[in-house]
């Protein structure tokens, strides 16, 4: 809990226009008090601006603590990060709930006793159990809005499983799988699914790539193999007997996983903080972090005081890859790694694929980049038209040119009117 507090109040700090707001939100209900001996305002007329300034209270603070850190975590990937560090996703609920009420109580509670001081001809009706009922409507305010987050918002909270399940089969090449999906069919709507009975088997060391056009589903069989979605039917697990946690899993989203609002050190503490354990209570060395060998390689030395959101794409997702690879993950999940990257990120994350996959890391990659395929990649898999159309290993094809053939499915086009005049 105490991390998801650090990030919360990392985020707010950082973060002009919300600051601007909790100002906003706790002085003018407090100008509101002051105005009442200033006009002299009798004891019913000062109970309804009363009732006015606490209720100007909630509106202002309840959605600013209850709905954007929620919505905010879902999209820059801090839940998966909380997944994947292996403590009980309640843990994250029961601190974003505390973030959500704790300030607003304390905040009307230093309201009352503030109108209480300021304004003697509350006095008496401050006793009465509507005000009493008033002073808490800030609280339950902040109450609903979270519930509103969690059921509607962060929809994905409730839906996550556990994937981690023992495997005692072996594939073709006698190795364990590393993950299963079996029979598995998802939509995101009951009767529109976006993937359909879908077998995978992935064994222990492979390097997998998941190619596919845009909208077939590529991340949602990430989503669906780390837990994060539940499948309609059929089954995904990641093999408990060969990664016995998921702090041994590592998934790269689009986002990089970081917090767009905290600098890169202040996301490696978050993570850090979450990561750690009485065993090894700092997992990552802050005080020397621009000394780490995969800080070094990436070149981000100069950069971990900078906000990720001032980043370029190619130095978010060398954050995000350093954020993952710090933690030595044995299964590494990337989506679309070198979308937006420079040739020099680009080689980087190459070069580090191979070490990985030398080393025996299981490493599946949704990607369109064909080229990395080919140079990264032991075995390919396609999906089109919610099926996965098509499994092969690289060394089928006798050359890139026939491996990008195939993998366009034919689709590719040629001679395409475009409407433009050549006039």
């Amino acid at each position: 809990m105490q991390a998801i507090f650090y990030k919360d109040f990392q985020q707010l700090r950082h973060n002009t226009a919300m600051l601007v707001i909790v100002i906003i939100a706790i002085a003018m209900p407090m100008l509101c008090i002051i105005m009442i001996p200033l006009i002299g305002m009798s004891g019913g007329t000062a109970a309804v601006m009363y009732q006015f300034a606490v209720g100007a209270l909630g509106i202002c603070l309840a959605p600013t603590l209850s709905i954007d850190a929620i919505r905010g975590d879902l999209a820059n990937g801090t839940i998966i990060t909380v997944r994947a560090c292996g403590r009980p996703l309640r843990q994250y609920v029961i601190a974003q709930l505390l973030w959500a009420l704790i300030p607003i109580t304390v905040a009307s509670i230093i309201l009352t006793i503030f109108a209480s001081a300021v304004a003697p001809t509350l006095h008496s009706a401050m006793l009465t159990p509507q005000s009493i009922a008033t002073a808490c409507t800030p609280t339950l305010m902040a109450f609903a809005l979270y519930l509103w987050s969690i059921c509607i918002k962060g929809k994905a909270l409730l839906m996550t499983s556990s994937t981690l399940a023992p495997s005692n089969s072996t594939t073709n090449a006698n190795q364990p799988p590393a993950i299963r999906v079996t029979d598995m069919t998802f939509g995101y709507k009951s009767r529109k699914p976006v993937l359909e009975h879908i077998n995978l088997v992935v064994p222990v060391g492979q390097s997998l790539g998941i190619l596919g056009y845009n909208g077939v589903g590529k991340t949602t069989l990430f989503g669906i193999i780390t837990g994060l979605l539940r499948p309609q039917h059929g089954s995904a697990a990641i093999n408990s007997n060969i990664f016995h946690s998921m702090r041994e899993v590592f998934q790269l989203s689009d986002s990089g996983n970081l917090s767009p609002t905290m600098t890169i050190r202040e996301n490696l503490k978050f993570r850090s903080m979450l990561y750690a354990t009485r065993e090894n209570p700092c997992p990552i060395d802050m005080q020397h972090l621009d000394e780490l060998p995969m800080v070094q390689a990436f070149e981000l030395g100069e950069h971990l005081d900078k906000k990720v959101k001032d980043l370029s794409s190619g130095l978010r997702k060398r954050a995000g890859i350093v954020a993952g690879m710090l933690f030595d993950p044995k299964l590494i999940l990337l989506d679309e790694p070198t979308n937006a990257v420079d040739p020099i990120t680009r080689q980087l994350l190459v070069d580090l694929m191979k070490q990985l996959k030398a080393n025996g890391r299981t490493i599946l990659t949704i990607t369109h980049d064909l080229e990395y395929c080919w140079e990264v990649t032991d075995r390919v898999i396609i999906l089109d038209n919610k099926h996965l159309v098509k499994d092969c290993t690289i060394t089928d094809f006798p050359s890139i040119d026939t491996f990008k053939q195939a993998a366009t499915l034919g689709h590719e086009h040629s001679n395409v009117n475009f409407g433009i005049s050549t006039d």
